[in-house]
This record gives C-alpha cells, sequence and structure tokens, in this order.
C-alpha cells in the first residue's frame, strides 16, 4: 500500500503543480496582454488630443488673426470718419488673405448698413453661394447679438467639399458696423494636421462631426458619409453592431477607448478584424467634433503571443524543476518568492510615489518660472525698444560734437547709462529663457562688485540678521559680468538668511582677500596652479546641514523645504555662474552650527578696467543699399539717420502693407536689409524668408528686443545672415553689414 502511495502522490503532486504553474501563467499573459492593449490605448488617445488640441489651436489661431483685422479695420473707421472707408476694407482684407499662405479659402467683409459684401479674392458666385446659405443669417444674428467671435459648423460649399466660417465683429464705439467671416476648408486643415498622423501600418485619424457625418478619412469617397447610414447603403450585409456601439460612445461628447471589430475601409475586399478605437471631442466649432485614432489589433499581438511562447517555455522548466523537488522545497520556495516579490512590489511602489512628489514639485516650480520668463521678457521688449533711440541718437550726436564742450560730457553719460541699461536688461531676459542672450564680460573691480551687491543685500536683510562685512581694500579686478556677480552675492546672502530665520539674532559674515591656489582646500580641477584669486566667503550661524544634504545642494530643483519662496534653483545657478568665470565653489557645515560657502573667483591679469569706448568712424563707414524695415517709426527714422551719417544709401519702411506693394523694388534694389523681428502684418522671419526665395544675394539682419525663435539655427539655414539683440545703434548695424560685405 506505501507502495502505491509513493507511486501515486509524486504523480498527483506533478500534476498538481502543472495546474498550479499554468494557472499563473494564463493569468499572467492576461494581464500582460491588458497592460499592452492599454499601453496602446492610452499612445492612441494621446494622439487623438494632441490632433484635437492641435485642431482647436488653429482655428483660436484664425480667430486670433481675424480678432487683429477687425482692430485694424475698428481703428481705421475711427481714422475715416464718415468718409469712404470700401478702398480702406478692401486693403486691410488683402493684406490679412496674403499673410495666410492660402489656409483661408475667402475673405468677406459684410457691411451691417446695407448688407453689402466686400470679398478677396473677389467672387461674386461665392459671396450669393454665402448669403444663401441656410445658416448664414443664424451666424451673422449671433455675432450681432453678443459681438463676439464665432466658428460655424461644417457645411458643403459650391466644391462639394466641406468648410465652415470664422466671423468677427467690427466694433466702432461699442457699436457692431460690420461682420468679417473667414471660409476654412476643413481638407486643408486635414492635409495640415491630421493626415500625417499614422498609428501602425493600416491605422489612421479620422474626424467625424456630433452627428457621425465624416468630415476628414484617408479615404476621400468616406468624406461626408454617415459613419453607419451611408456604409449600409454601400456595403449591406457587413455587421455594424460593434460600429454602432462605438458611434455611441463618440456621441457623448466625451473622450474614450473601445476594442470591436469593424472593416478597413480603405480596402478593396472588406474583411472582418479586431480594431483600437481611441476618440476624444475637439470643440472646433459651435459643436465639438470628434478626433478619433484607429489601428488595427494584429499589429500589437505579436508580442503578446511571443510573451505566452516565453511563458509556456518557463512554465515547462519550472515544472521539470519542481518535478525533481516537490517533496521537499515547493512550498518554501514559493512562499519566499511570494515574499520577495511582495517586498520588491512595496519597494517599487514606494519609489514611484515619491519620484511623481518630486516630478509634480519641479513641475509646479518649472511652471512659476515660465510665468516669470514670459512677464520678464515682455518688459524686457519694451524697455529694449524704448532704448534703441537713446543709444542711436546719443551715438549719432558724440560723433558730431566737439569732446571739448561740456555738451559732449552730457551726452556721452546718457549713452553709458544707457548701455549700461542695456546690460540690465539682458539679466532680466535671462529669466524669460531667451537662448539669443549674449552675455557680456569685462575688466571690472571686485571691491566695486562687492560693495553694490552687500549694500542691496544688507537693505533687504531681516531685522534679525545683522551683517558684518570684512573685504580687503584692494582684492584686484576680475573678468566678470558685473550681474551675475551681483546675483551669485544675493543668492548666497538669502540662502543665509533662510538658513536663519528662526534663529534670536542671526550673524552673516562676508570676507574678501587674495589667495593663491595653494589655499584652496578642495580639488576642484577647475583651480589652476600659479594663478590668484579672490576668495569670498559667506558665514552664517543658521541651522547648517548634514553630509547627505551637502551633497545635494547644488542639484537643481533641490531644496530642503520646497516651498512658494523657494525655487531649488539658487544654488545651483550660483555653482554654474562661478564654473562659467573659472572659478569654483566650496562649502563647510555643520548640523546645527551653521554653514560657509566659499567661493574663489581667478584675478585678471589685466590690471586695468574698462576704458570707454572709443568711436572709429573709418571702420563703421559704408555706401551699400540698405533698406530698415521697423514698425516703430522712431526706431526706423533713427536707424535710416544713422545709417546715412556714415555714408550708407539708407531709406526705411514701417508698414507691412508698403513692404508687398513695393517688394519687387525692394528685392532689385538693395544689397542689405535691416528688418525687426516682431511686426504686426508680416514679422521679421516671413518677410526674410520672402527675400532669400526671390534673391539670395541679399543680406538680412535681423533685429529683435527679445525672442524665443531659434536665431542660430535661423542663420545655419540661411534665412538670415546675421541678428542683433535691441537696442541697437546705427554703428553695430554698420558693423554688422561690415563683417557680412
Amino acid at each position: 500500500m506505501k507502495k502505491i502511495n509513493l507511486k501515486v502522490f509524486p504523480v498527483v503532486a506533478i500534476v498538481f503543480v502543472i495546474l498550479i504553474v499554468g494557472n499563473i501563467s494564463y493569468r499572467s499573459f492576461l494581464n500582460y496582454q491588458n497592460i499592452i492593449v492599454e499601453q496602446q490605448m492610452e499612445h492612441l488617445m494621446t494622439i487623438s488630443k494632441s490632433i484635437g488640441r492641435s485642431l482647436e489651436l488653429y482655428v483660436e489661431e484664425k480667430e486670433k488673426g481675424l480678432r487683429d483685422l477687425a482692430n485694424n479695420l475698428e481703428y481705421s473707421m475711427e481714422e475715416y470718419e464718415n468718409k469712404s472707408v470700401d478702398e480702406e476694407i478692401l486693403k486691410r482684407l488683402e493684406t490679412f488673405y496674403l499673410s495666410q499662405n492660402k489656409e483661408i479659402d475667402n475673405l468677406i467683409y459684410i457691411n451691417i448698413s446695407d448688407n453689402s459684401l466686400y470679398s478677396y479674392p473677389k467672387d461674386f458666385d461665392e459671396e450669393k453661394f454665402i448669403r444663401e446659405r441656410e445658416d448664414f443669417e443664424k451666424e451673422v444674428s449671433y455675432v450681432k447679438k453678443n459681438k463676439e467671435s464665432y466658428a460655424g459648423n461644417p457645411y458643403l460649399d459650391r466644391d462639394d467639399g466641406f468648410s465652415f466660417n470664422i466671423l468677427e465683429p467690427v466694433v466702432v464705439k461699442d457699436k457692431i458696423v460690420g461682420i468679417i467671416l473667414a471660409k476654412i476648408k476643413v481638407m486643408n486643415m486635414y492635409e495640415l494636421l491630421v493626415k500625417p498622423v499614422k498609428a501602425g501600418k493600416f491605422g489612421y485619424a479620422m474626424v467625424k462631426d456630433k452627428d457621425g457625418l465624416i468630415l476628414m478619412h484617408p479615404v476621400k469617397e468616406q468624406v461626408g458619409y454617415d459613419v453607419i447610414k451611408s456604409r449600409m447603403e454601400k456595403y449591406p450585409g457587413l455587421d455594424y453592431d460593434d460600429l454602432e456601439k462605438l458611434l455611441e460612445k463618440q456621441m457623448l461628447g466625451q473622450e474614450g477607448s473601445y476594442v470591436y471589430y469593424s472593416y478597413w475601409w480603405p480596402q478593396d475586399k472588406l474583411k472582418k478584424v479586431k480594431k483600437l478605437n481611441a476618440f476624444s471631442p475637439a470643440q472646433v466649432s459651435e459643436d465639438f467634433w470628434i478626433v478619433a485614432v484607429v489601428m488595427s489589433y494584429d499589429e500589437i499581438s505579436e508580442p503578446i503571443i511571443n510573451y505566452l511562447l516565453s511563458n509556456i517555455v518557463v512554465a515547462i522548466v519550472v515544472i521539470m524543476i519542481f518535478s525533481w523537488v516537490i517533496f521537499l522545497t515547493v512550498r518554501m520556495i514559493k512562499n519566499k518568492e511570494a515574499y520577495e516579490m511582495e517586498t520588491r512590489y512595496l519597494k517599487e511602489i514606494n519609489k514611484s510615489t515619491e519620484e511623481l512628489r518630486v516630478k509634480d514639485a519641479e513641475l509646479h516650480h518649472k511652471r512659476k518660472l515660465e510665468t516669470i520668463g514670459r512677464l520678464t521678457g515682455g518688459i524686457a521688449h519694451e524697455f529694449n525698444n524704448v532704448l534703441t533711440p537713446i543709444m542711436g541718437y546719443s551715438e549719432m550726436i558724440l560723433r558730431t560734437l566737439d569732446p571739448e564742450l561740456d555738451s559732449y560730457d552730457y551726452v556721452k553719460t546718457i549713452h553709458k547709462s544707457s548701455k549700461r541699461a542695456q546690460e540690465i536688461i539682458d539679466q532680466i531676459r535671462m529669466f524669460s529663457g531667451d537662448k539669443n542672450i549674449k552675455i557680456k564680460y569685462k575688466i571690472i573691480s571686485i571691491n566695486k562688485i562687492l560693495d553694490d551687491a552687500i549694500s542691496f543685500a544688507e537693505s533687504v536683510s531681516p531685522s534679525n540678521i545683522k551683517v558684518i562685512k570684512n573685504v580687503d581694500d584692494d582684492c584686484g579686478n576680475v573678468y566678470a559680468n558685473e550681474t551675475q556677480i551681483h546675483q551669485v552675492v544675493l543668492n548666497l546672502c538669502t540662502n543665509a538668511y533662510n538658513a536663519m530665520k528662526e534663529t534670536d539674532l542671526g550673524v552673516l559674515k562676508i570676507s574678501a582677500k587674495n589667495v593663491k591656489y595653494k589655499d584652496f582646500q578642495g580639488g576642484d580641477e577647475n583651480i589652476a596652479e600659479k594663478k590668484e584669486y579672490v576668495k569670498i566667503s559667506f558665514e552664517d550661524n543658521g541651522c547648517g546641514m548634514d553630509s547627505e544634504t551637502q551633497e545635494k545642494i547644488f542639484d537643481p530643483f533641490f531644496t530642503q523645504k520646497l516651498s512658494k519662496k523657494s525655487s531649488g534653483l539658487g544654488l545651483a545657478i550660483v555653482q554654474g555662474i562661478v564654473t562659467k568665470h573659472g572659478g569654483s565653489i566650496e562649502v563647510f557645515s555643520e548640523k546645527g552650527k551653521g554653514s560657509r560657502f566659499d567661493i574663489y573667483i581667478p584675478i585678471a591679469q589685466n590690471k586695468e578696467s574698462d576704458k570707454d569706448q572709443v568711436y572709429e568712424d573709418e571702420i563703421l563707414r559704408g555706401s551699400e543699399k540698405v533698406l530698415v524695415v521697423d514698425d516703430d517709426e522712431f526706431i526706423a527714422e533713427m536707424l535710416e539717420k544713422g545709417l546715412a551719417d556714415l555714408g550708407y544709401k539708407a531709406e526705411s519702411m514701417t508698414g507691412g502693407i508698403e513692404i508687398l506693394k513695393k517688394f519687387d523694388h525692394i528685392k532689385n534694389n538693395f544689397k542689405i536689409l535691416v528688418t525687426d523681428l516682431t511686426m504686426p502684418e508680416i514679422n521679421g522671419i516671413q518677410l526674410a524668408k520672402k527675400i532669400k526665395e526671390s534673391n539670395p544675394e541679399i543680406k538680412v539682419i535681423l533685429m529683435t528686443a527679445y525672442s524665443e525663435e531659434p536665431l542660430e539655427e535661423y542663420m545655419r539655414l540661411g534665412i538670415i545672415d546675421s541678428y542683433l539683440i535691441k537696442p541697437v545703434s546705427a554703428a553695430q548695424i554698420s558693423r554688422s553689414i561690415r563683417e557680412l560685405v
């Protein structure tokens, strides 16, 4: 009996193991399959949302452009008052239409007083079609009533394609005098935003309206079809149950995903296949559109099948191993593996949670920095435009004045002050993320920098903190950017203030002296032998740091307590600035006893500070024909006069309409084009492209007060030949011309 049991028990045990391992493998396979499908659905949903947002932004951009056009027309009508403005309206329509690169099919102005129409291009049949369309009066009535932009629903136009209208009111003295109507071709939006999107081999993106009418589809014959009814008429006898359920979900106006069976409509021979569909609503017109991205389920089945095969192989191996050791070790191993798996899982959860928290904090601070960037960028733009005439005219006056006159010194002071203002604005622009900024370095007394920075730091110190200075009388000169050294001092003072905010009486000691490389206690390779440095120390009696914290303090976004007052970037910025200046930084700290930061900046070999700029007309003069384009007439006039004063045959223009009208004259009669980047009707990059396409020999110099554009990339592509950051003077432009010519 025992022998029988000994023979039967291993068989029973092996069968039991097979069932257990098989069940685990099958569940694992199902779980993996669900994960793959979910990941693919998330990917398709991301694509769908991206397309939907692109469509919304496209319409918003057109609405903004029409709003600017309406404002221009309002200004013209107020200026002309009771005089006829028909010609001005047509000019504005033409200019705006030409700037849209054929993205607007027709542009119509509706005069409210007599219901007359002005269109560009002039098309009487189009005007008649617009008037007779059923929803025309509804759209116009909405704009009249609400005095706001309106995007209508798609309709079949006279070319049997889908279009929709965007209407913008023209309001003069709180009264609607007209409505601008822009006709947008849906197919243009499809070609630009939807068609390039691919989802696997057969997958595609499509768009339908809320009633299931197809607006965009890779198969043109499908456009205009009702998703269910039209296909039933053309392809009777097919199974549409899943497709009807999908449409019901989509027509709710919510995002979602669905696995279903349908057909690849682009194929000649229709065969039922399994598909993945992710969809989301896009509020493009009055009613939402449905953006759907479809792909074949078969395209993700290969990794699932491979996983199944690997599971089978693993299961067989495990069963073979268990068959040898089932009687002694199976329970122990199983419990141990389960425990280890659970431990790893919990660790991964904790790790993921911590990473998510850190990422969330970083994102919050990044958004704050982006807000500061937009604000400072706008401030820099306005101030640079104001400084340009000041710098330019003062430079022109200096070239004509006798240096012996008192007025020469007055004007020279004005010019130096404008240069100083420019440097300050450059530092402000650093917060805006402007990659085109060029940081300027010069030889300057470190004592002067420290006096200014420490004085400012003292003025903002909390009442419970005392600042003690111990700076040697002559620490020498450094080759540095003055504003960045200011920033280092202020950041370290602020760091010390925060460390001592809980202290009853805080003391910050700031000292500076000259040292040799051998006095440096660290092993930083940035410190060179046989070189002198100025050592600037900041010592506080605050909370201090442990060794673990000291290792991380220079990491971006690291801070012991992220708060509304802490960006987590201060010490990272300090280290970056010091390193760029050829120096190094050391930190010494003990928990509960305070901290000391030592900054080492190399002493400049040249002992002389910056001398005043010498104006040498001989190296600035030229004789080429130069066109200056800037929508600010003061800047354009100043640069025209300044360049003419230097021998150039200079002219200036300020209006986009004037540029477009005289384009042939410009491309054939000028060798140099100096253009502002930001202009209302046609920007500098658009003008440069147009000029280069017509006459590549013309040199283009771009001016900008602030830009997020990749100007260096534009230079590499040959769109522009050089660029200057405002404020600029005629002499700076002349230097740039001489380098190019």
